[in-house]
């Protein structure tokens, strides 16, 4: 699956980042936004999230599936990690072999 969007938890932000940090992320935002608008897009678009951890994040999924929302996707600015037992495991690259 492509990793088409990056979720932060605005708790995480509040917890982890200190006030200089913040205010970098909210111009980096503040600039996506204006140049969405420059290039006539929504400067603030609305996305449900959905924990993987959920009961009912395989259900989610189907519905995707059903409308052509989910599957592989080859994107070679993209990796494939897999979470096992609480470790993200990245692959091997050709470097490394």
């Amino acid at each position: 699956m492509e990793m088409k969007f990056t979720v932060i938890k605005n708790e995480d932000i509040e917890k982890y980042l200190d006030d200089r940090d913040k205010s970098e992320l909210s111009r980096m935002l503040w600039k996506i936004s204006q140049l969405r608008s420059v290039e006539g897009k929504r400067p603030d678009n609305a996305y449900l999230v959905i924990n993987i951890d959920e009961p009912y994040a395989e259900e989610v999924v189907d519905i995707l599936k059903e409308y052509g929302h989910w599957g592989h996707v080859v994107d070679i600015n993209q990796i494939t990690a897999v979470f096992e037992n609480e470790t993200l495991l990245l692959p091997e690259s050709e470097g490394d072999q």
